[in-house]
Order: C-alpha cells, then sequence, then structure tokens
C-alpha cells in the first residue's frame, strides 16, 4: 500500500514556526537545519487487552510505524480514532524541532537608549544605512545590523564594521516550534486492514521504525 512506501528514518521538515526572530533578515531564503530532540514521550495511550491477542508470538510478528508531523494534538485524534481498533498499541509523542535561522550580526547592548542611538549616527556617518537600534525585550539597546543567510555574508559584514571601529558581534539564530507525532504496533497480518491515513490528512508521513517501545 502507498501509505507504507516511506521506510526508514524519521524525515521531519516543518515551516510553520511559533517563535519568530525579531530581527531584520538581509538575505531572502534562510538555509534551515532541522533537529529533533524529543521532551514529552506520552504513555501509551492505547493497547489491546493481552486475552484479545490471537497468537501468543504476535509481539515478534509485529510492526511499527510513526506518523506526523501534526502542527497540533488534536489533530492526531481522527487518525487514533480509525487505528485504534487494530493495533497492539498506539502513543502520541511531542518534540522540539530546532532549526538555524541565520547569523545575526550586532552592537552589543548599551547602557541606555541615547547612547544605543548615537552608536547609529555613527554608524550613517560611516555610510552604514542598514541598522535597527532593538526598542525591547532582552535585546533592547542592541544595534542589529542583519540577519545573513550564510557564514561567509556575516563575516564579511562583521569585518567591514570592525574595520571601522565598531565592536560587533556575530551569533547563530536559533528558532524550535513543537511537532506532534504518533507511533503505533500493529500485527503483520493485520496491515490490509489500514486505511491509507493520507486520505485523512495528506500532509503527514507515514515511516517504518524498530519496535523498541
Amino acid at each position: 500500500m502507498a501509505v507504507f512506501a516511506n521506510i526508514g528514518l524519521y524525515m521531519y521538515s516543518r515551516q510553520n514556526t511559533i517563535k519568530q526572530i525579531q530581527f531584520t533578515t538581509v538575505d531572502n531564503g534562510v538555509k534551515k537545519l532541522v533537529l529533533l530532540n524529543e521532551i514529552d514521550v506520552e504513555n501509551t495511550i492505547w493497547e489491546a487487552n493481552k486475552e484479545e491477542n490471537q497468537n501468543n508470538d504476535e509481539a515478534f510478528n509485529q510492526e511499527c510505524y510513526t506518523v506526523g508531523a501534526f502542527n497540533s494534538k488534536s489533530e492526531i485524534n481522527p487518525i487514533l480514532d480509525v487505528l485504534k481498533n487494530d493495533v497492539i498499541k498506539i502513543r502520541s509523542r511531542k518534540v522540539i524541532s530546532t532549526q538555524e535561522a541565520g547569523y545575526w550580526v550586532y552592537i552589543p547592548a548599551k547602557k541606555s537608549r541615547e547612547e544605543a542611538l548615537n552608536i547609529g549616527r555613527q554608524l550613517s556617518n560611516n555610510s552604514i544605512k542598514d541598522y535597527y537600534v532593538v526598542t525591547g525585550g532582552k535585546n533592547i539597546n542592541t544595534i542589529s545590523l542583519g540577519l545573513y543567510r550564510d557564514s561567509i555574508n556575516a563575516d564579511t559584514r562583521l569585518q567591514e564594521l570592525i574595520s571601522r571601529g565598531f565592536n560587533a558581534k556575530k551569533e547563530i539564530k536559533i528558532e524550535q516550534w513543537p511537532e506532534f507525532w504518533l507511533d503505533y504496533a500493529i500485527a503483520s497480518d493485520k496491515l490490509d486492514n489500514i486505511i491509507n491515513i493520507n486520505d485523512l490528512n495528506p500532509d503527514v508521513k507515514t515511516n517504518l521504525v524498530e519496535c523498541n517501545w
């Protein structure tokens, strides 16, 4: 069946983010490197009673799959409802997806707004117009000089500023957001009972995984 065609490692990518970078992006199309860290594995949310298992060796003739990624936990429920009658056990997971958003070039925060604005005037006097004085949050009074897609462009900008006497710095910016996954184990002889999950949610993928839970 088409739903089981994707076999192998988890392939996670999502474009929707919750946390937004607050600084001006100088280069569009920042390359995204996605890393996933599991932070909230729930207990098994459904498991067949042992007496319901017709084959005592069922645990050794099962296959395990993961379905995702879902944007919210509520998106899992329709799929959970249709799988529950055929699987051996099933659970949901919440993971945090992390990606590099680029390289931020900036001048560290000043003690006062006036001091930060004075640095801005110095930048303007040196024909450096593309800057922003941060007005709030943990980076208040920092002078932002752009978010770059790769290290080379950021380093070029950084060296230009340093050569003109500015105490500029470079920092990797990170974005994080939650994703939700559904794991299930099913007896091999019941695989044909499973509907095509993409009929319920075309945006998720089903991957074969090791049965290690």
